[in-house]
Formats: structure tokens, C-alpha cells, sequence
């Protein structure tokens, strides 16, 4: 989740949204099996010392603050270790470094630990730190966390080029640094978390708004992970273990990735030639049938959607959009496109989030009850069956694009229950390109979109009245509200408390209807059962835990 000038920048915006992510498998928990106490005859345990991992395509950049393809992120987590980074429910995880807020909410106080090194043997310092966040807020930073830098105060005029320094960041001591805001933003500390960089290594000859000797390093990184890079081909990458790992010394010597398609990756498990498949080819494996193979499945950070323009004049009633979500099927969506490779989700918000409502469970199709809804509304049949309002006729146009399962799937459905409604449909079909275009503009009505959520639960760049993301001229005061309150609050009971009120708000008026959760899935080999498989952290994350078995 997915140069930039504003244009380009509302571009790449759509493009992620609608980019479907390649989710495989059934839901599942995150739980890890017991070690296995009977011998197995496992062919990847020849490989000793090695570690092997069938992956896609990758960019060859590995580094934190530039991240292109959903590769990298696994990649430069073996790399670079996070000062702070979510854990499997999205609740921030100090790593390299503890952290304090100040009862204001605004200041962000991190404390590095103290055994924490570069891969050179040099220490990661406050001042490794600042020089990160100040390439994140650089003049020429067009990284992916572009759009989620938090108001860090002084930040502005430094981005601008009317300041040689950030006010906000303050170099407490070595091992501690502080990051003021402008206002409350309990989201910051993933952005405010990130990898710091090595200011010696990439920042010798830094000034504000040249990148040009930091960008030659993308595909030469120093980091301060689990393992260096040592090997860098576009089809393979060679890892070394840091000896002097600040959570102990990895047990693998080495750890290869090696590029593969889906037949070739899950030829490469069953043989062991490889011992994890990042491809999805694997999927085709019924893990259940050998002794050393692992499955495990677990919700991705992928939300199918329904997406509503708010400028159509049939749609500007909220009760019409509560009538069309009625005529949804959820679960028949799912089992004709999706089958074993999503769940049903309504709320913008991951299942496995702190914030996910426990017993919420999706209303179920009733265009009878969406008939009855608009009548109690003030909606009347006209005698073709359609329902209208103060003279306007209740018909919406709904896009789909081509060579889109999901969408045309979709289509289909809403055309057999909207005009059981008594809604009338069009449905049109268009290429990918024009589809962006008229959403840009405002002219599609009703869209299938696929939106990558992020750890935190915040769903402001959606559903906020200035949201990145708001597509769909939504604007909901009391929602708006509800959302700045939740950002000042660091207690997740408060805000999981002023969520539940949001998603009220977005019940009754809907500027979109929530579909389903991608579910993700992965084989392994047993010598890997200790790793953890969650959306938001990289699996990678865990490597040094595993055993040379």
C-alpha cells in the first residue's frame, strides 16, 4: 500500500484504492502449533545454516522511507528493525526504542536501546533519528509515507525550503528523542516509528531538499536489523546474519530470496529447495498431506467496497444509500468470486483491529426490507414499478470495469436486487483508465473499489470531510467530530469507544457499503513454525526466532 505532484498525487491515491490485493486462503487464527515430537523426513533439513524464500518481483529498493512494492516491506523488515511498529491487532510494539506521550497528547518522547546497532557495528543514536524524520519531511521526499507525516510542528516551513531545521524534533541526549506536534494525533507513532536511517552511512552530504546521495542507496542498504545484505540481483538476494543482533544472533546463517512464479515456488516447497512461499503458489498445496509443511491463514489489510458519489442527486439522500446496502449479498459475493479467500466485513475497519466491535456481524440481504425502508421514508412507486421522491426518480448508474471478477460480479447482483427495491439500474461498463477519470471528476455514481487499510484504525482519510482518500464528496459533521476526538485519545478503550459512535454515524449515512476482508494465506516448511503471519507485520519481523533445524 501503494513525481508526485498533485495531480500525480491524486493518481497514485485512486490507483491504490482500486488496486485489488491478491488475498488467498480462509480465515484463521494466528496461533502457532507445538513442535512436532515425532521424526519427520523433511527434505528442506539438509539445508543447514540456510534459510530460503520463494518471493515475487521486488524493486531492489530496500529502504524504509521508499517502499514500492508489497515485497520490499518484508524485505527491509529483515533489514532494518522499526523503533515502533503495530502488532497483530494494530496496538503500537516498541522494538527499537520505549516510548512516552506527554499528558498533552502532542510530544512523543523515544528512548533507543542502548544495545541497539547498524549493521557496521556503529550504535544507532537520537541523532540517526532526526536525520530520518528529517528526510521524511524533506522538500524532496516522495516516498510512500508522503501522505501519512503528521503535523509535526516546525515541519512545514522546513518542507517549504523557509527553514534550515524542524522545530518540533528535539535531540534529548544519545539515546533519546522527542517529536512535538501541532495537535494530537494518537496515529503519529507508526510514521513517527519508522526504521531510522544511518546518518553517517546516508547522510554525509545531506542538505535539505538534495536526496540525490541518499537515493544512490536504496539498493545498497545499512541497516539495523537481523541480517545485511550481501548478494543483490533481480532474481535473487543473499542475506547475512549480524552477529551482534541486539536480541540475540540469528540461528540461520544465511537467508536467501529468490524471485518465482506460483508453480515454481510450490515445486520448490514440496521438494525443499525453499522453506517459506511469499508468491501465494503454494495455495495449491494441501499442506495437510505432508508431514513438514504448515499452513497459515490470516485476514490481509485488503477491504473490498462499494463506493457512492455524493454529488449524484439520487444518491444525496441517505436513506436511498441505506436501501441500496440492503440489496447487497455480502456472503453470495464472496462464494462466486472469492470462495476460501475473503470474509464478510461492513465496517471500514480490520477484524483483527482493537477497534472491530466484538460480535459485530453484517446485516443480511433484504430488498424487501429496502422496498418498505423507502416507503416509511416518504418514497412512492411510480407505474413502472420504480421509486420516487418530490419528483425525482430513484435510478443510479453503476461502472464496472472490465476484466474485474469482483466488479462484474457485483454488477450483477445489484441488477437482480435493486429493482426488487423498486431502484432502477443502469450498469455500464468501461475500461480502468476512464473509470479513475470519472471518479476524479465526480461522474460515476456507484464503483467497486478496493481500499488497503493500515494498522491504525483511523479511518479519517476515507471518511473525513478532508480526507486523502474521500472519494466520495462525504461530509458528515458529526462524524468529523467524533474523529478528531478519537485522534487525541492514546487509551484505545476511549477510542475504540468513539469509533463504535463513528461507525453509527456511517450506518445511517453511508458513503460506501464495506463488502468483505481479503484473507491471506501461507505455506512453510516446519523449520519455520515459529514464525508469526499478521497484515500488519512483516513475517520477516520473526526470522531470528527460527531454529537451524
Amino acid at each position: 500500500m501503494k513525481k508526485l505532484g498533485l495531480f500525480a498525487l491524486a493518481v497514485l491515491v485512486v490507483v491504490l484504492l482500486f488496486t485489488l490485493i491478491g488475498g488467498r486462503g480462509e480465515d484463521g487464527g494466528l496461533s502457532t502449533p507445538a513442535f512436532s515430537t515425532v521424526k519427520i523426513d523433511n527434505p528442506a533439513a539438509v539445508r543447514k545454516g540456510n534459510l530460503v524464500v520463494t518471493c515475487p518481483a521486488y524493486s531492489g529498493n530496500f529502504n524504509p522511507l521508499y517502499l514500492t512494492e508489497p515485497i520490499d516491506k518484508a524485505i527491509t523488515r529483515l533489514l532494518f528493525d522499526p523503533l515502533v511498529e503495530p502488532s497483530a491487532d494494530g496496538t503500537p510494539t516498541p522494538v527499537l526504542a520505549d516510548y512516552t506521550v506527554s499528558a498533552d497528547q502532542r510530544t512523543y518522547t523515544f528512548t533507543i536501546r542502548e544495545d541497539a546497532l547498524f549493521s557496521d557495528g556503529s550504535e544507532v543514536t537520537a541523532q540517526d533519528v532526526a536525520f530520518t524524520w528529517c528526510v521524511l519531511y524533506d522538500p524532496a521526499y516522495d516516498g510512500h509515507l508522503l501522505s501519512s507525516r503528521p503535523a509535526l510542528a516546525g515541519a512545514d516551513a522546513y518542507t517549504k525550503g523557509e527553514a534550515s531545521s524542524i522545530s518540533g524534533i528535539e535531540v534529548v541526549d544519545e539515546k533519546t528523542i522527542s517529536a512535538t506536534l501541532t495537535e494530537p494525533d494518537a496515529s503519529a507513532i507508526f510514521t513517527l516509528g519508522v526504521a531510522p536511517l544511518s546518518k553517517a552511512y546516508y547522510g554525509a552530504d545531506y542538505e535539505p531538499g538534495k536526496l540525490d546521495s541518499l537515493l544512490l542507496q536504496l539498493s545498497r542498504p545499512m541497516g539495523c536489523g537481523q541480517y545485511s545484505l550481501t548478494d543483490l540481483t533481480m532474481q535473487q538476494l543473499t542475506f547475512s546474519r549480524c552477529k551482534d543482533y541486539y536480541l540475540g544472533e540469528p540461528a540461520c546463517e544465511t537467508v536467501t530470496f529468490t524471485v518465482a512464479d506460483g508453480d515454481s515456488a510450490a515445486a520448490m516447497l514440496l521438494q525443499g529447495e525453499s522453506d517459506l512461499d511469499l508468491t501465494g503458489g503454494s495455495a495449491q498445496i494441501n499442506a495437510d498431506d505432508y508431514d513438514y509443511l504448515i499452513r497459515r491463514t490470516f485476514a490481509a489489510d485488503s477491504m473490498g467496497m462499494l463506493g457512492f458519489s455524493l454529488v449524484t442527486k439520487e444518491l444525496v439522500d441517505p436513506v436511498a444509500r441505506q436501501a441500496i446496502a440492503l440489496c447487497v449479498d455480502r456472503q453470495a459475493l464472496i462464494d462466486a468470486v472469492l470462495p476460501g479467500e475473503a470474509s464478510v466485513l461492513d465496517l471500514p475497519v480490520s477484524q483483527e483491529s482493537w477497534a472491530f466491535p466484538q460480535g459485530q456481524s453484517a446485516p443480511a440481504c433484504d430488498p424487501a426490507a429496502a422496498a418498505a425502508l423507502l416507503e416509511q421514508n416518504g418514497y412512492t412507486k411510480n407505474s413502472s414499478g420504480y421509486y420516487q421522491k418530490d419528483g425525482l426518480l430513484l435510478q443510479v448508474v453503476y461502472t464496472t470495469t472490465q476484466n474485474n471478477p469482483v466488479s462484474e460480479a457485483l454488477a450483477q447482483q445489484l441488477s437482480e436486487n435493486l429493482p426488487k427495491a423498486g431502484i432502477r439500474l443502469t450498469v455500464r461498463s468501461t475500461d480502468y483508465a476512464t473509470l479513475l477519470n470519472q471518479i476524479e471528476v465526480g461522474r460515476a455514481e456507484l464503483w467497486f473499489m478496493a481500499y488497503g487499510a493500515s494498522p491504525d484504525p483511523d479511518p479519517s482519510a476515507l471518511v473525513a470531510s478532508d480526507g486523502a482518500f474521500n472519494l466520495f464528496s462525504y461530509a458528515n459533521p458529526s462524524a468529523d467530530s467524533l474523529l478528531s476526538l478519537a485522534k487525541q485519545q492514546q487509551d484505545t478503550s476511549r477510542r475504540a469507544d468513539l469509533y463504535s459512535q463513528v461507525w453509527e454515524q456511517l450506518e445511517q449515512d453511508p458513503p460506501f457499503v464495506v463488502l468483505y476482508q481479503r484473507q491471506e494465506q501461507a505455506v512453510c516448511n516446519i523449520r519455520c513454525q515459529e514464525l508469526t503471519f499478521c497484515a500488519n507485520r512483516p513475517v520477516t519481523a520473526d526470522f531470528y526466532l527460527l531454529k537451524d533445524k
